[in-house]
């Protein structure tokens, strides 16, 4: 984002720009006061939420007024919030009345945030996670939003960040004494080991980052025993014949992919995958792809003609989050009671109250993105550990570190990323396209 003054006074509707029953207008900077002093009738006192008048000549408008006295606001400046009939070009009225005052402008996209993280009312990982929250489309984006802003996430940065510090500072200490031989500040196998270690917790964390990263479209896997069903209910719900069928068992050798949309139920467009049965027959290519698409999906639809369902809690390696709708295919078939779902996917029969229980489902977000990071952050993680994949590999071609300042230099390449990984030491241009990404009035 550009460099205006952050002397000026900003201004911006933070609510939608389409015609709604309320609308908010955020006010904030030094000449706030001011601003409701000139404007409202009566202007708020200290911290307060009033019913006032916004005098917009010739008449006045009946609003709501909250305000927020600095340092103890969002942005840490004196922030007003006016909450008025949400008609654009009545808002439009109001910010070009606010605008014509000297020294009061329209906020570009991120200012408030970007003023709150300046005054020090957030870190970066919290402004960012600020972003995530504004963006999220499922619970479990929302989830993965919070758990971003937790403590928990910076306490790990800042131990990583302690623990490499320390290394560096003992290699340093060795160039600073390089004329006395005896200065050996630290045995290289324990510095190998401990930056081997480190490596190795920002690797696994980076890991479990992306296998939970939110899908564009979140995955639906017909699971089950072969002959269970799974290809014709596939087709059932595509409402095409996209998958063979056979009476014979172990007909589909591999997963089917194809995108289902699911508006119909108020749900998103989904990724419905076939997969095949997980018996012994399936050769080991096949059995792996089924289990990585196991792995990625947010929902299984569990296949099952007899409505027994006992088979999956077995099977290996399931996916431990997603959600599982129990389903009785071949429900034409005679069958004891069960308590999942029943289908004929031949004559559709009982098909619309499965794609409504998909659509709760997929909103429910209980496996998307509970532990997914901004790609800011992910690309900083990956750079700190090529960083220090290169210092370990300095090790092990020089045993006995005869110009140790090589290694130092890669180790504070992998601290300046951990520095801006947690928040710290953060380029202003990082910081630009971060708070660039917010919307106006954020």
């Amino acid at each position: 984002m550009d460099d205006p003054p952050a002397s000026d006074t900003i201004c911006a509707c933070s609510t939608s720009r389409a015609a709604s029953l309320r609308a908010l207008v955020r006010i904030s900077g030094p000449r706030t006061s001011h601003l409701a002093r000139d404007l409202l009738d009566p202007p708020p006192e200290g911290r307060a939420v009033i019913r006032t008048r916004l005098r917009l000549k010739p008449a006045s408008l009946p609003v709501l007024c909250a305000s927020y006295p600095g340092p103890a606001s969002f942005t840490g400046e004196d922030v007003l919030e006016i909450i008025m009939p949400g008609g654009p070009p009545l808002v439009d009225r109001v910010l070009d009345v606010l605008t014509s005052h000297p020294g009061v402008r329209l906020a570009q996209p991120g200012e408030f945030s970007a003023r709150a993280f300046e005054h020090g009312r957030m870190t970066l990982r919290q402004a960012e996670a600020l972003q995530m929250r504004i963006a999220a489309r499922t619970a479990g984006e929302l989830r993965a939003a919070r758990r971003w802003q937790q403590e928990d996430a910076g306490r790990r940065f800042e131990s990583w960040r302690d623990e490499l510090a320390h290394l560096l500072a003992l290699v340093e200490a060795e160039i600073d004494f390089a004329d006395s031989e005896e200065v050996v500040a630290i045995e290289r196998a324990e510095l190998r080991a401990r930056l081997e270690s480190l490596q190795a917790q920002m690797e696994q964390w980076l890991g479990r980052a992306a296998r939970a990263a939110p899908q564009d479209h979140p995955i639906v896997a017909l699971v089950g025993a072969p002959n269970a069903g799974k290809s014709t209910l596939f087709n059932a719900l595509l409402g095409r014949r996209r998958a063979v069928t056979s009476d014979q068992a172990g007909t589909t050798r591999d997963a089917l992919l194809e995108p289902l949309d699911l508006r119909d139920c108020l749900g998103p467009t989904v990724t419905l995958a076939d997969l095949p049965g997980l018996d012994e027959d399936l050769p080991t290519p096949e059995r792996q792809r089924a289990l990585d698409v196991i792995q990625q999906a947010q929902v299984l639809i569990h296949c099952d003609p007899l409505g027994r369902f006992g088979d999956l809690d077995r099977a290996p390696h399931p996916a431990p989050a997603a959600t599982v709708i129990r389903v009785r295919t071949k429900a034409d078939l005679p069958a004891p009671p069960t308590s999942g779902l029943s289908v004929c996917a031949l004559d559709h029969w009982g098909i619309a109250p499965l794609r409504r229980a998909l659509a709760d489902a997929v909103a429910q977000g209980q496996a998307v993105g509970d532990v997914s990071i901004p790609m800011r952050a992910a690309q900083t993680g990956r750079l700190a550990c090529e960083h220090l994949a290169s210092a370990i590999g300095i090790i092990d071609d020089d045993p006995t570190l005869s110009d140790p300042a090589i290694l130092a230099s890669e180790m504070r390449a992998a601290l300046d990323a951990l520095g801006e990984l947690s928040g710290h030491c953060t380029p202003d241009d990082v910081i630009g396209r971060i708070f660039a990404m917010f919307c106006l009035g954020k």
